[in-house]
């Protein structure tokens, strides 16, 4: 699907009476750090966003829409995924993960998302559909943004997809609310403009690193595990064994038949008895959706364009005293150290030297000269 053109965004500010046609991306800009809003909207500063995980991610979501979108099937996407690697790897300026170990899971939990893709049982599918919703008391923040996969299912509900790289400690329940912020956006545009009632809309996380292991438990009943992809079968060794033993196997065996299903991280090796006791699915969140809890992230997200826009209002000198005094920078935060596209930019760097010298006493000497001079003054009041 592609994207609306400029031309095609102005026709839309025209019809409805805005100056600004709104990206989710632009409000989470500010919610992630408001330095950064303020560089990148504000100042339009020339500053580079990419990193390590914007690429990667966007090399898998390019991959699986492609796969989605019938480009490539099966059998090619883990092929191509290769190629991305072999590409990264011979470039000497590619960005580089923190640890060789965070590299090693990152890629491997991909590479077995790729090489398991099953395709969506559903219909009218479609990648980076748009979407328009309007919000705010007046309806005066008019949203325009993109879903990664919408589809049709099997009972009629519109499911909105969503797919995620990251770590699923970073989707807790604590922090799924601000997390699903943006496709809870995009289904208040479908029930707006489409007219979909919200109890048909479904909307889902596709946490590409994990997947769901189902396991048949000793009672007979369905169970399952939430686990990261290259190493799933490792997790469920101690139910192996257990199942291992009740087959009568000695231990010899079973140690054996453990080690080549590790090896592997599958259980073509194990007997068909254990085998019809596990299987794997993706990983999806399911986000509840509701006409009062998407009227809430209606509310809240107007809010946070209101404290943008007052932001916007404000001189440039008061800009700046606003973010030094209500954001302060913080070394050792990752986000701000690896991440932020203004923390990270030579502009940020060269601003913080040029803070630090005129901060700076010219030398030890001035420090010493004036307390010497405050005693003096202390003896001749004393």
């Amino acid at each position: 699907m592609t994207r609306l053109s400029k031309e095609q965004l102005n026709e839309l500010k025209k019809k409805y009476n805005v100056d600004r046609i709104w990206s989710f991306s632009r409000v989470n800009a500010a919610q992630s750090c408001f330095w950064d809003y303020w560089a990148r909207y504000v100042k339009h500063l020339d500053i580079d966003g990419s990193s390590i995980y914007t690429e990667w991610g966007t090399n898998s979501h390019d991959l699986v829409q492609e796969f989605v979108a019938g480009d490539i099937d099966a059998k090619e996407a883990p092929v191509k995924w290769k190629e991305y690697i072999d590409k990264w790897e011979q470039d000497p300026n590619a960005f580089q993960f923190d640890t060789k170990q965070i590299e090693r899971g990152y890629l491997n939990n991909l590479k077995h998302y790729f090489s398991h893709l099953t395709t969506i049982k559903g219909t009218n599918i479609q990648n980076e559909k748009p979407v328009l919703a309007r919000i705010g008391d007046k309806k005066q923040f008019v949203f325009v943004g993109y879903i990664d996969t919408q589809y049709t299912d099997e009972d009629g509900n519109t499911v909105l997809v969503d797919y995620k790289t990251s770590s699923k400690s970073s989707f807790s329940k604590a922090k799924l609310p601000e997390k699903s912020r943006q496709l809870m956006l995009y289904a208040i545009g479908k029930h707006q403009y489409n007219h979909i009632p919200y109890n048909k809309i479904k909307c889902r996380f596709d946490m590409m690193k994990y997947l769901t292991v189902h396991y048949r438990q000793e009672n007979g009943k369905w169970n399952t595990s939430i686990q990261e992809r290259a190493k799933w079968v490792s997790k469920m060794e101690k139910k192996l064994v257990t199942k291992l033993k009740k087959l009568d196997i000695d231990q010899d065996n079973i140690e054996e038949l453990i080690q080549i299903a590790i090896a592997s991280n599958n259980l073509e090796c194990m007997p068909k008895e254990i085998q019809e006791q596990f299987f794997t699915s993706n990983y999806y969140i399911e986000i509840p959706i509701n006409e009062e809890l998407c009227d809430k992230v209606a509310q809240d997200i107007a809010a946070d364009c209101t404290d943008i826009v007052d932001f916007e209002k404000m001189s440039s000198a008061d800009q700046e005293a606003f973010l030094e005094l209500n954001f302060p920078y913080i070394p050792n935060n990752y986000y701000d150290k690896k991440l932020c596209a203004y923390h990270r930019s030579q502009y940020f760097k060269d601003r913080e030297a040029t803070l630090d010298d005129m901060l700076k006493p010219e030398n030890d000497e001035q420090i010493n000269t004036l307390f010497e001079e405050d005693e003096i003054e202390e003896e001749i009041f004393s």
